[in-house]
């Protein structure tokens, strides 16, 4: 009789959560900064630069330094791609594919592989080899996503003889985004940040890293079209089809965060972007 009470609470357990909405929580911060604003301003701005016709933006391959991201780059540059057809309606920017396409076609492919591998082991593009892909594929501009860390745990929250109604997902994703000016070799403006999104169900997966990357990288260029130095969001998505979340059908989707009822964001105050002074605009000191 006890044992046949406490299968049909493990039962009732199961199917509450069951019956549970699968909600998705998602908190985010991003620190940006620019640093050649002169070049920027000769561009007529950030928006029109991104929406330029014909395009002057491409976007590298992303690269992941160290042994446990490695391979992880190209999930960071089509995070990228998706935040910007998110973010910025009418984005011309060229994918990173397409870069790489435009490369090979002009012979340039061993310069592009030299250029992502010096930024893999430095963290630094080489100017010589970005002026070359640039004039090979007719861009100006180049992002670059760096993967600093990934990191996806779960728990079970409630476990009775063997049996798990409910287990929880973490997965979190930290990027650098960068922006180069290919002419001068020259980075204009670099965020950097840090995305958690948290989902507790009866048998939902953790959510993917690539969708983790395209919500933080659509903060980063909210930040960059908006002219924002900083972001810190919190915001719960009640919606199944949030794997989804790179399908975009039509500029109603670009949106900076879902417009759903149960959305609620935590946002910093609209700061204007730090700008670096740029080396030919210091003035000399302790000159005879």
């Amino acid at each position: 009789m006890r044992r046949s009470a406490i299968l049909a609470s493990i039962a009732l357990c199961l199917a509450a959560a069951g019956c549970a909405e699968t909600s998705i929580k998602a908190g985010m911060q991003t620190r940006s900064a620019i640093y050649a604003n002169s070049l920027l301003e000769r561009s007529n701005g950030i928006r029109a630069l991104l929406t330029s016709d014909p395009p002057k933006v491409g976007i590298l391959q992303g690269v992941s330094p160290g042994a446990p991201l490695r391979g992880l780059g190209p999930l960071a540059s089509d995070g990228v791609r998706v935040a910007l057809h998110r973010r910025c309606p009418g984005s011309t920017v060229v994918s990173g594919p397409t870069v790489v396409g435009l490369a090979a076609q002009a012979g340039k492919s061993p310069v592009l592989a030299r250029l992502l591998r010096e930024a893999n082991d430095t963290g630094i593009l080489s100017a010589a080899d970005l002026a070359e892909i640039g004039t090979a594929t007719g861009l100006e501009w180049f992002f670059i996503a760096i993967v600093a860390s990934n990191d996806v745990r779960d728990a079970t929250r409630f476990s009775l003889f063997g049996v798990t109604a409910v287990r929880s997902h973490w997965t979190t994703s930290n990027l650098t985004l960068q922006l180069w000016h290919a002419p001068s070799g020259r980075m204009a403006w670099q965020s950097v940040g840090d995305c958690t999104e948290y989902v507790e169900s009866v048998a939902t997966a953790p959510v993917p890293l690539h969708v983790v990357m395209a919500e933080l990288a659509g903060a980063m260029v909210t930040d960059l079209v908006q002219g924002r130095s900083r972001s810190s969001l919190i915001f719960v998505l009640n919606r199944p089809e949030h794997h989804e979340i790179e399908r975009v059908d039509d500029a109603a989707d670009a949106d900076p965060l879902p417009e759903d009822p149960t959305v609620s964001p935590d946002s910093g105050p609209a700061d204007k972007p730090d700008v670096e002074p740029e080396p030919e605009a210091r003035s000399a000191t302790g000159s005879s």
